[in-house]
C-alpha cells in the first residue's frame, strides 16, 4: 500500500533538488523515500549509542555534544 507525503520546503530546495535528481538518474519518491528512512535509522542508532554512552558515563549526552566531537 501506498499513500502520498506531503512536505512544504522553499522553492528553491525543490528545484535544485529536482535538477539533483534528474541529472543522477534518480526518482524523486524513491530517493526521498531512502534518504529519509536513512536519516531515521541513524537517527535512531544515533539515539542508542548515546543512551548506552549517558549509561556509561552516569548522565546525559546531547546528540549536538557528541557530535561534536
Amino acid at each position: 500500500m501506498q499513500t502520498t507525503f506531503s512536505l512544504k520546503v522553499d522553492a528553491r530546495f525543490a528545484k535544485d533538488y529536482r535538477a539533483f535528481c534528474d541529472e543522477h538518474c534518480l526518482q524523486v519518491g524513491k530517493f526521498t523515500e531512502k534518504a529519509l528512512r536513512e536519516i531515521m535509522e541513524d537517527y535512531h542508532f544515533g539515539d542508542k549509542a548515546l543512551r548506552v554512552l549517558a549509561r556509561s558515563r552516569g548522565g546525559t549526552v546531547s546528540h549536538d555534544d557528541f557530535t561534536r566531537r
